[in-house]
C-alpha cells in the first residue's frame, strides 16, 4: 500500500473552512459579499455572543430558486465566473464559490432564499456540512442566512475565539468597512436586540463617514475626486494638521473591495512628505477603480490582498495627484477659495516686498545659503535660467504647472500603453522652474504687529491671524533653498578613495538595472566585479552621510514597490535642519520691514500652512470667534 491517500470530504471542507472562516467576522463579510454581489441595497445583520452563537445576515438581493440553493452550499459552485479567463477579469467581491459551503461545514447552517415571490421560498438547513432538510417556505424576495454555534464540530477552533466583546469589534469593523465601500446600501447592525449601526443611504463618502466615524473624524477630511486615463481616486483624506498618532483609521479599496497594498500606501506617504509630524498617521478613507484585468484579486484566501499589473503606475498617479488635492484642498480650507482646482488660473504678479538690505531676516537668509553651499562645491542656481535668479525664490505651484515627467514619461498620452519600468519609472519629482508670482492669501494681508517677539498679528479682512515667526521662516527657507537645489544641477563631490558596496546578488542585479538613474541624481556608482561597486561620487549634501545605508534603504523600496523617493527624502532631512537652524527664532525682535517681508514671501508660497517638521505655521481667530468671547454675540 502507498502512503498516498485521497482526503474525504468532510476533511477537505474543513480544510476549506480554516482558509475562509478564521472567526465569526470571516463569516459576516462572506455573506455581506454575497448580499451585495446579489444586487441587495438593504442589509440587517444580526448577532449573539458577538456573533460566536449566532449571526443572521438578511438581504433585499436577487434570491435564488431551489435548485440554485442547493447547489449555492456546495463547494466551488458560484454564477460569478465560468472560465479561466474570467479570473482575469473579476468584477464582484466573490468568485470561488465556497463561502456558503465552507460556512456550513463548521456550523449548524441554515439558507431561507427567494428568487420569486409567486413561488415562494426554499429553507436549507445543514449541520457540519450534512443536509439535514430541504423544504418550500414562504418568504420575500432576498436571502436570509443563520449561522449558530460557529466551530461546534471543531472544539479547537471554537477554543481559539475571543471574548464576546472582542469578536462583536471586529465584526463591527468588517461591517464598517463594507459600508464605506457602498454608500447607497442601507446597513443595519444589531447585537443582541441593540443597534449599532443604522447606516441609511448617502450622497457621499465624506456623509458615510460621519456615519461611521462621527464628526470628530469628518473635521478636517478633504473629499478626493480625481480623474485621469488610467485611474479614479475618490474618497476623503486628513489635513496634515488632523494627522493621527497610528494607522488604525486607514481604509483603501480598489472597485470596491477592501484591500491591503504595501505600495499604494507607500504612495500616500509619499504625497504627505514634508507635511506630517514626527510619528503622526494620515487619515484616509480612499477608493480606487481601475479595469478589473488591471487588478489580480485570486492570490489571498481572504482576497484582502491584490496584485497590480501595473504598480509604478499606480503609485506615481496616486502619489501625485494625492499631493496635489493636499496642496489645493488645505489652500482652499485656510483661505477661502472658490476654484483651488487645476485648472485655476494664477494671479497677477504683485509687487515683491524685500527685507531692507543689510537687514536681520536678509542676513539669516544669506548666511544660511552660504552654510548649503558649504556642502556643495558650486551655487544651486543657474545663471542661465532667469527664474533662478530671483532675489525672492517661492516653491511654484504644482496646479499650474504641467504633470512631472516621472508621470507623464509613466502614464504617456491618453489611451497610450505605459512605458515599461525604466529610468523614469525611479521615483524622484523635482520641483519645477516657474516665475515668482506671488499667490495672495485671500482677502488682502496687513501686518498689525508683532506679539512677545514670536508671533506676528496679521489682519486679513475681519479676521484675525497669528503667525509663528520661526516656523514661518523655516517653510520660507525651506522652499528656497529646495527650489534652488532642483533647479540647478546636481552637483556631485567625487572621492578621492572611491568606497565600496558589497551587495547581495539580489540588491546588485538591482542596482545595475536603475544605474543611469542613479547617475541623474548625482551618485557615480561603478561595477567593480562579482557584487561590488565603487562609489565615484555622490550628491554633495549627502557627500557626509552613510552611503551605504542609503543606497540599501533605496533598492528595499525599489524591490518592494518599484519606486523610491528616499534620495529625496534625505535631503530634505538636510535642507530642513539647515532651514531650521537659519530661521528667524522665537524671542527675536523684528523690524517692521522684516515683518512685512517674511509675511509677503510666506504668502507667496504654494503651502504655506505647516513647516517642514509639520508644525502649524500660522492659525486663525475668525471675527465671529473673537465677538463671541467678548459677548458681542451669542
Amino acid at each position: 500500500m502507498g502512503t498516498i491517500h485521497l482526503l474525504a470530504d468532510n476533511v477537505i471542507n474543513h480544510i476549506a473552512a480554516g482558509e475562509v472562516v478564521e472567526r465569526p467576522a470571516s463569516v459576516v463579510k462572506e455573506l455581506l459579499e454575497n448580499a451585495l454581489d446579489a444586487g441587495a441595497d438593504r442589509i440587517t445583520v444580526l448577532l449573539e455572543d458577538g456573533g460566536r452563537e449566532s449571526i443572521v445576515v438578511l438581504d433585499n438581493g436577487r434570491g435564488m430558486d431551489p435548485a440554485d440553493a442547493r447547489l449555492a452550499c456546495t463547494r466551488h459552485a458560484t454564477s460569478k465566473i465560468s472560465t479561466p479567463a474570467d479570473l482575469e477579469k473579476v468584477a464582484t467581491l466573490g468568485f470561488r464559490g465556497e463561502a456558503l459551503a465552507s460556512i456550513a461545514a463548521v456550523s449548524r447552517f441554515e439558507l431561507l432564499t427567494c428568487a420569486d415571490e409567486s413561488q415562494g421560498g426554499t429553507r436549507i438547513n445543514m449541520e457540519g456540512g450534512r443536509e439535514v432538510s430541504v423544504a418550500p417556505q414562504g418568504f420575500a424576495q432576498g436571502t436570509r442566512v443563520t449561522v449558530r454555534e460557529l466551530f461546534f464540530n471543531t472544539p479547537a477552533r471554537r477554543k481559539f475565539l475571543r471574548v464576546a466583546a472582542t469578536e462583536l469589534q471586529a465584526a463591527q469593523n468588517l461591517t464598517a468597512t463594507l459600508a464605506l465601500a457602498h454608500t447607497t446600501v442601507h446597513f443595519t447592525l444589531t447585537h443582541h436586540g441593540r443597534v449599532l449601526y443604522d447606516l441609511t443611504p448617502c450622497a457621499t463618502l465624506a456623509e458615510r463617514a460621519f456615519q461611521v466615524f462621527g464628526g470628530e473624524f469628518a473635521e478636517g477630511m478633504l473629499p478626493l475626486d480625481v480623474i485621469t486615463p488610467q485611474l479614479r481616486m475618490e474618497g476623503v483624506v486628513s489635513l496634515p494638521s488632523q494627522a493621527k498618532s497610528s494607522r488604525r483609521w486607514q481604509y483603501l479599496y480598489i472597485n470596491h473591495r477592501p484591500v491591503k497594498n504595501a505600495g499604494l500606501n507607500h504612495a500616500v506617504y509619499q504625497a504627505y512628505r514634508t507635511l506630517l509630524m514626527k510619528d503622526r498617521h494620515p487619515a484616509y478613507i480612499l477608493k480606487l477603480f481601475v479595469e478589473p484585468a488591471e487588478v489580480d484579486v485570486n492570490v489571498h484566501p481572504a482576497k484582502t490582498e491584490v496584485r497590480l499589473r501595473n504598480p509604478q503606475l499606480l503609485h506615481t498617479l496616486l502619489a501625485d495627484r494625492l499631493h496635489q488635492v493636499l496642496m489645493d484642498g488645505a489652500r482652499q480650507r485656510a483661505f477661502g477659495e472658490s476654484d483651488p482646482g487645476i485648472s485655476r488660473r494664477p494671479p497677477p504678479p504683485r509687487p515683491s516686498h524685500q527685507a531692507p538690505a543689510g537687514s536681520q531676516l536678509e542676513l539669516t537668509l544669506k548666511a544660511a545659503q552660504e552654510r548649503v553651499g558649504e556642502s556643495a562645491p558650486t551655487s544651486f542656481t543657474s545663471p542661465s535660467d532667469p527664474h533662478l535668479s530671483n532675489p525672492n525664490p517661492i516653491s511654484p505651484n504644482p496646479s499650474r504647472l504641467p504633470t512631472s515627467p516621472a508621470l507623464a514619461s509613466i502614464a504617456g498620452p491618453a489611451g497610450s500603453d505605459p512605458h515599461p519600468l525604466t529610468g523614469e519609472a525611479f521615483h524622484f519629482q523635482p520641483l519645477h522652474p516657474a516665475p515668482a508670482a506671488e499667490a495672495p492669501m485671500g482677502g488682502g494681508l496687513r501686518l498689525l504687529g508683532q506679539h512677545d517677539q514670536t508671533y506676528l498679528l496679521v489682519a486679513r479682512g475681519e479676521d484675525l491671524l497669528v503667525v509663528d515667526q520661526h516656523a514661518a521662516h523655516e517653510r520660507v527657507l525651506f522652499e528656497a533653498y529646495r527650489t534652488q537645489y532642483y533647479q540647478g544641477r546636481l552637483q556631485s563631490q567625487t572621492f578621492l578613495v572611491p568606497p565600496t558596496l558589497e551587495l547581495s546578488p539580489a540588491n546588485s542585479l538591482l542596482l545595475e538595472q536603475y544605474l543611469p538613474q542613479w547617475e541623474r541624481l548625482g551618485f557615480q556608482l561603478e561595477p567593480f566585479g562579482g557584487t561590488t561597486f565603487l562609489v565615484r561620487a555622490v550628491p554633495a549634501l549627502l557627500a557626509r552621510g552613510d552611503i551605504s545605508a542609503l543606497v540599501l534603504d533605496v533598492l528595499d523600496d525599489l524591490a518592494l514597490f518599484g519606486k523610491s523617493g528616499r534620495v529625496e527624502e534625505v535631503i530634505n532631512d538636510i535642507l530642513e535642519r539647515v532651514a531650521c537652524h537659519a530661521a528667524v527664532r522665537a524671542g527675536q525682535s523684528l523690524a517692521k520691514e522684516e515683518m512685512e517681508s517674511l509675511v509677503a514671501r510666506l504668502e507667496g508660497l504654494d503651502m504655506n500652512l505647516y513647516c517642514p517638521h509639520g508644525r502649524p505655521v500660522w492659525v486663525e481667530i475668525s471675527q465671529r470667534e473673537l465677538e463671541k468671547r467678548f459677548k458681542r454675540i451669542v
